[in-house]
């Protein structure tokens, strides 16, 4: 693309992070509860230095995927932990197995709260209910949620922002407040570590940003979308957590944050549009987890026709989600989502932070491409 086409490609490859990151697990409140509102005031400022942390990882890892044009996620990992891909490689493939697992049990948890809310089920039986509808649509619709899921999110991205603003003028007295009097529930170090954790479960979307960065040809290009996409990720996740303020401490036992805000504000069209919209984000999220993990791994064995295979992963796929799912949303995101933050300090940040600006500066000095480029 031309240099007057810059900044759009710099927004295209934003938005592919922004849409990985405000979705249904994210419109639901839980992670910005479990992640930084439960410490107190400190949510008013750490969550943009979380994805400044998660915007430089981002920056020079489709810098490098830039200047290798590996706009695959295989080749990218190859090239990155070259000379020792072959053991990265097999553990991606047990960690994509447990993001899988996690994500689609977290879709299940979350998409069962809401039906034990709405109609007052039973938990298991919400579980149950849901892990139906995703096997139906996962086995004979996995197209159809694929083709609505891009709609689905802008609709649910427009009902956020608007459950927010109207979150933030109702709560703006317990927000000054919170400001004013700044309560905290732990210490400093555990409050920045929450956000490292954030920054580094989220930097899983690497490969989506790799597979889009093949618009930006220029050093220039990478920084404005990696800036692009801290200002819009930054901007969401800290106005969603200054909704949350607004509600604090009580806010924080909620196990769908905003579906609780979204209840006290009165509006009940706005109630009723964003239960109906979150739940069909999350029956999405779920979807295209688990045909995600069908697809990668149907050929790992020859027996029986493939449509057979399919339904054989699916159903084991979702029966284990659906036992993860069991422990709760709250438990899910906070201690499942915690734990993919640590190994994925290892296995992404650490490796984008430091490997890969390594890499990038050889590769210059090598002239192996142009150093203004």
């Amino acid at each position: 693309m031309s240099k007057k086409f810059a900044v759009p490609a710099a927004f295209g490859v934003a938005a592919v992070w922004f849409g990985g990151h405000a979705g249904g697990g994210f419109a639901t409140g839980r992670q910005e509860a479990s992640f930084f509102v439960q410490y107190g005031w400190t949510a008013a400022w750490v969550p943009l230095l979380s994805m400044v942390l998660l915007g430089i990882a981002f920056y020079f890892g489709i810098e490098f995927a830039r200047i290798n044009k590996t706009f695959d996620y295989k080749n990218f990992v190859n090239k990155l932990y070259a000379p020792y891909e072959k053991i990265f490689a097999n553990l991606f493939d047990l960690l994509y197995l447990y993001v899988i697992l996690l994500a689609t049990g977290a879709a299940i948890a979350g998409a069962a709260s809401l039906i034990q809310q709405a109609m007052n089920l039973p938990y298991g039986l919400a579980v149950i209910i849901t892990g139906a509808i995703l096997l139906i649509f996962t086995v004979f619709g996995a197209d159809l949620v694929r083709n609505a899921s891009a709609g689905m999110s802008v609709f649910l991205i427009a009902s956020l922002l608007l459950v927010t603003v109207l979150g933030i003028k109702s709560g703006a007295a317990n927000i000054s407040e919170v400001l004013a009097t700044k309560p905290t529930t732990s210490g400093f170090g555990k409050i920045l570590l929450n956000g490292v954790l954030y920054a580094s479960f989220q930097s899983m979307l690497i490969g989506a940003m790799v597979s889009v960065s093949d618009v930006l040809k220029t050093r220039k290009d990478t920084f404005n979308a990696a800036l692009v996409g801290i200002v819009i990720n930054g901007a969401i996740l800290l106005l969603v957590c200054y909704m949350m303020l607004g509600y604090y401490p009580a806010i924080v036992k909620e196990t769908l944050p905003v579906y609780f805000v979204t209840g006290q504000l009165g509006q009940s069209w706005l109630f009723v549009l964003y239960s109906l919209i979150l739940f069909f984000a999350l029956i999405s999220t779920g979807v295209s987890f688990v045909f995600g993990g069908v697809k990668r791994f149907e050929n790992a064995w020859s027996s029986g026709n493939l449509q057979g295979r399919r339904i054989i992963l699916s159903v084991v796929f979702l029966t284990v989600a659906a036992g993860v799912s069991l422990f709760g949303l709250t438990a899910i995101v906070a201690k499942g989502y915690s734990s993919l933050g640590y190994i994925c300090i290892f296995l992404n940040l650490i490796p984008l932070l430091v490997v890969a600006p390594y890499k990038i500066r050889k590769a210059r000095q090598a002239e192996t491409v142009n150093p203004d480029a």
